[in-house]
């Protein structure tokens, strides 16, 4: 007994010796933006499946539905009832056969269709309306901004402009008396663009309390170079009238935000919120290309930013450190049809804009290559401007900064004071290559507002990565202050 039973023990004992001891737990690996993740969300929400995501269309809410299930799967919370935040909208589409702009001289009149030769602008309902006036050029947007004494008289006159103005250029010459706006465009090429963006409907809110900060307040037409030329000609003729006679059909549509919130960790912090924000949606099924293509899948804008958040927000939940501050990741509709979805928010915010510190907006599309030099918009109208500067440059990168524009969504924001910006990839060749590569490189893949903005498996993620990770490292910079 003694015998067998010191023999156990000693077997035991040296099983113990032999057993692994055990592994103290293992250092958190922190890993950057993911790659993959980055392709999983760009290649679904960028599929035909989605038909360009059009705001109001079941693309758009399959969209809404995958990035709720993604907020959901990374433990993020709503902010309020659920993910989904409604915004209400109209679509207004133009009655072709009686929607015609009139070119009118004493002895004669030249029609133009509706489509063709031009398009109905608006995001108002106010706007909605037809026109009669003389026509009186006043320039460039710049021209109007900088010396609005210098206009010509206005009052009851329809302002012809060399392009698209903002709605805060259109503001002075509607103080001024101008009754509608025409924007002139010498160049067929863009307005086919516009025409593909656009169509003949048009997206607008339906609460007639939220002003509109892409559209002019008047009633407004894009004209194509064919209308350009007319105009230039009759003016030279002696007296013109210039007349719009517009009919439409208006439906209701459904569309949503989408909303969530990761906690911040410190408690005296977590009521203050810094917001990212993307758009979701594009331009839907519209004017084919020279392929019979007509999905406009929107890849690059904004996929690309949407899977930013997402993969941001996964990083953010995978680290060992968090953040001081709450989190607010912002998933506009409408961008595309004139910021609607980011003007809704903003007109009522579900989170008090007094406790949104900051807003840091990714909408400039895909570069195919790392950049190392960015333009902050809207970074000169507020500090975080200046703390975008120093967080590029601490990378050995270089940014410059330039006012707030109605060129994404962050302008609803800026435009009430919050501090906002818009982060832009540099024009300057990408990291380690050269000027004609990173032009090679720029062709290949800029496919802004074509049916060609598709995912692509050879496209390289290492420049949107770059991207989330300086959007990560300004949020970083601006939770610890």
């Amino acid at each position: 007994m003694f015998v067998r039973h010191h023999l156990t023990l000693v077997g035991a004992l040296a099983a113990v010796a032999c057993a692994p001891r055990p592994l103290a737990p293992p250092t958190p690996v922190v890993r950057g933006i993911d790659t993959l993740a980055l392709r999983a969300h760009t290649s679904f929400l960028a599929d035909d499946l989605l038909e360009g995501r059009g705001t109001g269309r079941r693309g758009a809410e399959l969209a809404a539905r995958y990035i709720e299930a993604q907020c959901r799967a990374l433990g993020l919370r709503p902010v309020g009832a659920s993910y989904g935040l409604d915004v209400p909208m109209l679509e207004a589409a133009v009655r072709p056969e009686t929607t015609v702009l009139r070119v009118r001289r004493p002895r004669d009149t030249t029609a133009f269709a509706a489509g063709p030769d031009f398009l109905v602008v608006g995001g108002t309902r106010s706007a909605l309306r037809g026109f009669a006036g003389e026509p009186v050029f006043v320039g460039t947007a710049d021209a109007i901004r900088q010396a609005p004494d210098a206009l010509p008289p206005l009052h009851g006159r329809v302002a012809l402009t060399a392009g698209p103005v903002q709605a805060t250029v259109a503001a002075i010459l509607a103080a001024r008396g101008a009754v509608a706006l025409v924007h002139l465009l010498e160049d067929e090429r863009t307005y086919r663009l516009y025409a593909a963006s656009r169509d003949l409907r048009l997206t607008l809110l339906d609460d007639p309390g939220v002003p509109s900060s892409f559209f002019p307040a008047l009633p407004a037409v894009i004209a194509a170079p064919r209308v350009a030329a007319a105009l230039a000609e009759a003016l030279r003729g002696g007296r013109v009238t210039l007349e719009l006679r517009a009919a439409f059909d208006e439906t209701r549509i459904p569309a949503r935000n989408v909303a969530c919130l990761l906690s911040g960790g410190d408690r005296r912090l977590t009521d203050t919120a810094i917001a990212l924000t993307a758009h979701y949606d594009h331009l839907g099924i519209s004017l084919p290309d020279e392929r019979g293509d007509s999905i406009y899948n929107g890849f690059s804008d904004n996929a690309a930013g949407v899977a930013m958040l997402l993969a941001i927000a996964q990083h953010l939940t995978e680290v060992p450190v968090g953040l001081r501050h709450s989190v607010l990741f912002l998933f506009f509709t409408g961008e595309e049809r004139g910021l609607l979805g980011s003007d809704y928010f903003v007109a009522h915010p579900p989170l008090p804009l007094e406790r949104i510190r900051a807003v840091i907006n990714l909408d400039a599309g895909a570069p195919p290559a790392p950049p190392w030099n960015w333009r902050v918009a809207g970074g000169s109208d507020s500090p975080l401007g200046a703390l975008a500067v120093d967080v590029a440059a601490a990378r050995g990168w270089s940014a410059t900064v330039s006012p707030a524009t109605p060129n994404s969504d962050y302008f609803p924001f800026a435009r009430r004071g919050v501090p906002a910006v818009f982060l832009i990839p540099g024009s300057a060749p990408y990291q380690g290559l050269t000027a004609d590569s990173s032009q090679a490189l720029r062709r290949r893949w800029d496919r802004y507002h074509q049916p060609g903005d598709e995912y692509d498996d050879a496209f390289p993620f290492s420049g949107l990565q770059r991207y989330a990770e300086y959007a990560l490292a300004l949020l970083r910079a601006l939770d610890g202050r």
